[in-house]
């Protein structure tokens, strides 16, 4: 039976699916129609703050099955605190961690992303000829999003199964 903990981050994952799917418009209709434009906005803004309380709850599934009841969102740092011996599950937290390819990682641009205000497009002016548009920050494509997704769910997935072992 799947723990309720893990039934709630499985849901945030399903609604950023939901979302995600909203986002495969072509990009020429979002070019035409700026409304579509903002809709597009909000449902990448939705998208990541859906994956974000995904993230928080997986933390919490996690000290849950390790005996500590919390119901509230954990770093990875206070989960280490609170699990003061070794695990699989929080070896494979900090190897995402390390790693810049990881979904981990991906979402700690996003979130750092989001949390700060954006920064001013270069305009083209008669002393600047050249202007280059190369965007800082997380990538925040459909594509990459799918992929973010699709790698917290395996995890998830397979966090629950370890312990469902037992």
């Amino acid at each position: 039976m799947a723990s309720q903990w893990y039934s709630l981050t499985s849901q945030k994952l399903y609604l950023a699916k939901i979302l995600l799917a909203q986002l495969e418009q072509p990009i020429e209709q979002a070019q035409v129609n700026p409304q579509s434009t903002m809709l597009n906005e909000a449902t990448t803004q939705g998208v990541i703050e859906l994956l974000l309380r995904a993230r928080s709850t997986l933390m919490v599934m996690i000290a849950q099955h390790h005996q500590q009841k919390v119901s509230e969102p954990l770093s990875l740092e206070a989960l280490r605190t609170r699990i003061p011996y070794e695990t699989e599950d929080l070896e494979d937290l900090e190897t995402l961690q390390r790693s810049p390819a990881s979904w981990w990682s991906h979402l700690e641009q996003l979130e750092k992303t989001l949390k700060q205000p954006p920064t001013p497009k270069k305009t083209v002016s008669a002393d600047n000829i050249i202007a280059v548009s190369a965007e800082d920050g997380a990538d925040r494509s459909a594509k990459s999003l799918q992929n973010t997704l699709t790698a917290m769910t395996d995890f998830a997935r397979a966090v629950e199964n370890r312990h469902n072992e037992w």
